[in-house]
């Protein structure tokens, strides 16, 4: 019997030429849409599941309440994640992360690389993370200081053929790190991403990075509210964590209770699955640019719209061609063929259909995947190979198949023999009024996947043209990674470019819009420490004002003419000032430092602009001038818009010769700040893309 109906559908398919041809690519082109998306779903939800032991794995983060603020961070202080392995036994390992605030210049046999990648870790990193050696032993390799492992892409790209267990690289001139291990490339699908893991203990041992103290033996006295450290914790397998979280505040009161107290802190830290993090954390300080889990479910919505409008194809089509199919139905009946066997044939045909598209959606996708890979920024790909792969995929045709197939199938099968023989039957209004709302519903779905389109672009636009509060435009980053290049910039590289005639401007900053700030606190002088209020630090040269296009609300800005200003003057934003509820700032004492140690006077506030996305509110902001060489990471160089080539020739040409041991690297700002945003460039690229194919897919249907 299943021969026959399989012999019938193929006849019958193959004789509507037509009607089979417009089904297949309609249902293909549904199919391949959803492929691509549940690859990228599938990648999303991934992140971090690669490690062994990934479900007892937790970061550690925090949640600070100070002067009427709330700052949640996943940074918290280096003293805890040992003080919790030490007390609690249910945590069998704590380990620690520090990343540095800005690129390191890294050399070796006369190769100069800034790097981003570069990690401190605790040796007891590989008994969190699972990564897979290729020479070194993983118990060892971070034990001592001054140690570094390294993945294989880095050992290519500093050491080509050679071996390079033993070898030394230069770091920053003062940290000689010797290759005690190398492992493959870490998965993509990772909340951060390294080149070089460098032993923890490096830090604090000579000459190790004085800036940081002793990281490695830090105490709640002295290092106990400094949020600066990645702590991350492996539990006990099966204990819940939420036990552990119920105690941490019992365990800040025990080791900082008179601390908190006397400063008029709260900490309520928290912890969070490792597996969480990409999609579910979105925390001040995170490692890298995290995904979201809205995203998810928006384009998990769009793969089931799209096989919708495809399923609402096959119903249409094959409902309008019922005229032609009632005579074989009525036969059918006439020779003893149940209603049951009828809707087998159909849903037959119907799955036949399903499984050819899927082979050809199959096709569609190894064609589209480069395409998606450079929309998503990911590196995804249909393995055929795993079973579990092709289980779904046939899944996928089957279900497609039925539900396609299902209304058809019931509607066919019910025709009478006698209406159907007599030639009396009337296929019409109700079949009409059907395929009439079918189609509406088709475009409907179709019109609010194009709203949706158009609403994300209207975003991104409104974000890409609002005003931010500063001029981004023409503006060139260079990375001064310490304090010779800092000090070489003011003194030397500085007047040189500004006597370019396409040379706007110069700065130079602790950070960038878009960066990393340092906290601080500040609060009148006198006052108790209750009345704190935090605030994001900045130091930055006199030219940072007009540089920037920063505007002034009040007062004045920095000024050679003020002897002074550099030990005493600061500027605050108008966020700042509301926060100290002053009418008028300018001439008002500050403190500075939880300790208010350091006392200033307000000479100026410039008007909110943004140091973060859009999409978070303007913090406090307090700004220190930097006349004599300081802590100045990055230098900016506002240009003309015309003659953008010869200009840059010229500042790689000076670089060169000031900077002769450094390489020159740059960005442009905008460029930069528009990163902040790329989740939802993609987003409307990708829901862009779909809201085509789920439109060619409707107009198959009409036609």
């Amino acid at each position: 019997m299943f021969k026959s109906y399989l012999t019938i559908a193929l006849r019958t398919l193959i004789r509507q030429k037509g009607y089979t041809s417009i089904n297949i690519i309609g249902l293909a082109i549904g199919m391949a849409s959803c492929i691509l998306i549940l690859l990228y779903v599938q990648d999303e939800l991934s992140y971090d599941r690669h490690h062994e032991k990934a479900g007892q794995i937790y970061r550690l983060a925090n949640e600070v309440h100070i002067g009427g603020q709330q700052i949640r961070s996943a940074q918290t202080p280096a003293p805890w994640g040992p003080a919790l392995a030490r007390e609690y036994p249910e945590v069998l390992q704590a380990m620690r992360f520090k990343t540095p605030n800005s690129q390191w210049l890294l050399k070796y046999d006369g190769k100069e690389f800034w790097e981003k990648g570069f990690f401190f870790a605790d040796s007891t990193v590989f008994d969190l993370f699972s990564y897979s050696f290729i020479r070194g032993n993983p118990q060892t390799a971070l034990n001592a200081p001054f140690t570094v492992v390294i993945n294989q892409s880095t050992a290519k790209k500093y050491f080509g053929d050679d071996d390079p267990m033993g070898k030394v690289i230069n770091a920053e001139d003062f940290l000689m790190l010797t290759v005690t291990g190398i492992i493959e490339d870490a998965p993509v699908n990772s909340h951060f991403h390294f080149d070089f893991m460098v032993s923890f203990s490096s830090i604090g041992t000579p000459p190790g990075l004085a800036m940081y103290g002793d990281l490695y033996n830090a105490s709640f006295a002295n290092q106990g509210l400094n949020p600066i450290i990645y702590t991350y914790l492996l539990l006990q397998e099966g204990y819940p964590a939420e036990d552990l979280e119920r105690r941490l505040p019992e365990f800040i009161e025990r080791n900082m209770g008179d601390q908190l107290s006397q400063r008029g802190i709260e900490i309520k830290p928290f912890l969070q699955p490792v597996t969480d993090i990409h999609l579910y954390s979105n925390l001040d300080a995170e490692m890298g640019a995290n995904g979201d889990i809205t995203y998810v479910y928006i384009f998990s919505a769009l793969a089931v719209i799209i096989i919708l409008i495809a399923c609402i194809n096959f119903m249409n089509l094959a409902t309008a061609r019922s005229a032609n199919r009632a005579q074989e139905v009525g036969m059918r009946k006439v020779v003893g063929a149940q209603r049951g066997q009828l809707m087998q044939q159909f849903l037959g045909e119907s799955v036949i259909l399903s499984l050819t598209a899927l082979f050809l959606s199959i096709g569609l996708v190894y064609l589209l995947t480069p395409l998606f890979n450079n929309l998503t920024g990911k590196t995804l790909g249909l393995d055929l190979s795993d079973w579990t792969v092709l289980f779904s995929l046939l899944g996928i045709a089957l279900t497609v198949g039925l539900l396609a197939g299902s209304y058809p199938a019931f509607f066919l099968s019910a025709f009478r023999p006698a209406v159907v023989l007599k030639g009396t039957l009337k296929a019409g209004l109700t079949n009409t009024a059907l395929r009439k709302i079918l189609v509406v519903a088709q475009f409907a779905i179709s019109i609010v996947m194009i709203v949706g389109t158009i609403t994300v672009y209207n975003q991104l636009e409104y974000i890409r043209n609002m005003k931010l509060g500063f001029d981004k435009e023409h503006v060139i980053n260079m990375p001064l990674a310490n304090i010779f290049m800092s000090q070489r910039y003011q003194e030397t590289f500085k007047n040189v470019i500004t006597q370019h005639p396409d040379v706007l401007g110069a700065t130079g900053a602790s950070s960038m819009p878009g960066g990393l700030f340092n906290v601080g606190t500040i609060r009148p002088p006198g006052t108790s420490e209750e009345e704190n209020r935090t605030v994001q630090v900045l130091v930055a040269d006199y030219e940072y004002l007009p540089t920037m296009g920063i505007e002034l609300a009040a007062g004045r800005n920095f000024s050679l003419d003020f002897g002074t200003d550099p030990q005493n003057a600061v500027i605050l934003n108008e966020t700042a000032v509301q926060a100290m509820d002053w009418d008028d700032p300018v001439g008002q004492l500050i403190a500075f430092g939880a300790r208010s140690q350091i006392l200033r006077t307000v000479v100026g506030v410039v008007k909110d602009f943004h140091l973060k996305s859009v999409h978070q509110k303007i913090e406090p902001l307090i700004i220190f001038p930097s006349l004599q060489p300081g802590p100045l990471w990055y230098a900016s160089i506002k240009i003309r818009g015309e003659n953008t080539s010869k200009t840059m020739a010229f500042l790689e040409q000076t670089w060169s010769e000031i900077y002769a041991d450094f390489p020159y690297t740059f960005s442009f700002m905008d460029e930069d700040y528009d990163q902040l945003y790329a989740d939802e460039q993609q987003l409307e690229t990708v829901f862009g893309a779909f809201a085509l194919f789920s439109i060619l897919i409707t107009c198959l249907g009409l036609f």
